[in-house]
């Protein structure tokens, strides 16, 4: 009998109803494939640069194809063979960063202090003038102007055309709509969306002469941003961790001007149940034709990761000292020199992840999958055997003969029995099968597949007799 391998986290409140997990695996559809859909094990990481100077808060590739990575209070740059320049020290040491590109020169906030870097002379300065508010919480630009908003208000501010530098104070506007502080000036999709806490406000260049943005018609969004750091362009849309006057909590996806709900269920109890859910940040990457799109930090127990193609949700977790899941290394992304870069949340690593890497930075990726439920209407039955279709005989030099364990539960995902060992093959072990014995008489049964190692990992299709 075929059982359901394939499928996303989707975890319910109520584990009998719902106990399913994807961590560091995810679904890959393909209807001409020996089974329409299997499990991929996600990318690892490699060490490509010790640059920085602690937590990394936000990267960013310039148009130029420069990159540059905010670490600890350090502006770096990194060059293609790892090798980096330090191009400045910002006031703050943590927080996510927002950075946006005019012409010949970088903005970056910190959530309260705007600077620039200019690109010809390579000089970083905090940028004064008496025409910003005295705090900012965000930048972006949008045909040549860049846009802050003033934290604790509804006033966003435009600096002159392709000029960082210079500020009229009385270039600004408000989100009016509502009386809701703006969060963050978002440029997406040659529109410049307003949002505030908990409506969403679109804006276009009308190029009056007194004030260039005016409102788009009478759009107002009745939701807000819940995670400042969160909204993402992306495959010609917006996502967005957002809030209403309801509650708070929910993806959001901007279909034309109006939000479409993404997460699920499981994923939004998980979001509301981090410690500080309003500091979720979200990277995102495209390899093989899948778009992922990753949310971390806030204190959620794993990273969260909605698939563009797929539409489902996975998790993506580093294995710590202690044995346990914690959210992984990532913290941004840029694809720079033809890798993807990622820096590491603690410290001032820069990663190259790729699917060819089995580890992270040399630490062993557990990777597991608990099944949908399966019962014959609640009737005793004796299963004698599980055969799991795995890519078998990728034994290499770090894990010579990789593991799989298999536990499974009698109530309905609560508790779990020891695990079965099974190798899935040394190098060469083409032919190898993975066949899990004398599983037992039960009413409801529920298994979890376990694989740590430093190897490559495709799951397709699982019987079970």
């Amino acid at each position: 009998m075929k059982i359901g391998l394939v499928g996303p986290t989707h975890d319910q409140r109520s584990l009998p109803f719902n106990a399913q997990r994807s961590i560091n695996l995810y679904p890959v559809m393909d209807e001409q494939g020996k089974e329409v859909s299997s499990m991929y094990g996600t990318p690892g990481l490699l060490e490509f640069s010790t640059s920085g100077s602690g937590p990394h808060r936000g990267a960013f590739k310039s148009g130029d194809n420069r990159a540059f990575f905010v670490s600890g209070i350090s502006l770096v740059e990194v060059m293609e063979d790892g090798s980096f320049e330090n191009r400045g020290s910002l006031l703050s040491s943590s927080g996510t960063v927002s950075m946006a590109e005019g012409v010949g020169e970088l903005a970056i906030c910190d959530g309260n202090n705007l600077y620039s870097f200019t690109y010809n002379s390579n000089v970083f300065t905090k940028v004064f003038s008496s025409g910003l508010p005295a705090s900012v919480g965000y930048v972006t630009n949008l045909d040549g102007y860049f846009i802050v908003n003033e934290n604790d208000s509804g006033r966003f501010y435009i600096s002159g055309i392709n000029n960082l530098s210079t500020w009229n104070p009385l270039d600004f506007a408000t989100a009016e709509s509502r009386p809701d502080y703006l969060v963050a000036p978002v440029s997406a999709l040659g529109q410049l969306w307003l949002f505030g806490e908990t409506t969403l406000e679109p804006w276009s260049n009308r190029g009056a002469a007194d004030f260039p943005f005016r409102r788009v018609g009478s759009n107002v969004i009745a939701v807000g941003l819940y995670a400042k750091h969160s909204v993402l362009e992306i495959d010609n849309t917006l996502i967005w961790v957002g809030r209403d006057k309801f509650g708070a909590g929910v993806v959001f996806r901007a279909n034309g001007f109006s939000p479409s709900r993404i997460s699920t269920t499981p994923i939004e109890k998980k979001i509301q149940e981090a410690s500080s859910p309003q500091d979720i940040y979200t990277w995102a990457y495209q390899e093989e034709g899948a778009v992922h799109i990753v949310f971390s930090g806030g204190g959620l127990e794993t990273s969260l990761v909605y698939d563009l193609s797929t539409q489902q949700w996975h998790e993506r977790a580093f294995l710590n000292a202690d044995g346990n899941f914690e959210q992984h290394l990532g913290s941004c992304h840029i694809y720079a020199f033809g890798k993807h870069l990622v820096g590491d949340r603690r410290n001032g690593n820069i990663y190259h992840m790729d699917m060819d890497y089995y580890s992270d930075n040399g630490r062993e990726i557990a990777r597991e999958r608990v099944y949908t439920h399966i019962s014959d209407e609640m009737k005793r039955t004796r299963f004698t055997a599980l055969h799991v279709g795995f890519e078998v005989g990728v034994g290499n030099a770090d894990t010579p003969n990789p593991i799989a364990e298999l536990s499974f539960s009698r109530d309905g995902g609560k508790t779990y029995s020891n695990p079965i060992a099974k190798s899935i093959g040394r190098v060469g072990e083409y032919l190898k099968e993975v066949m899990f014995r004398r599983i037992g008489i039960t009413k409801q049964l529920t298994f979890k597949l376990r694989i740590t190692g430093k190897t490559k990992i495709a799951i397709t299709g699982s019987y079970l007799t």
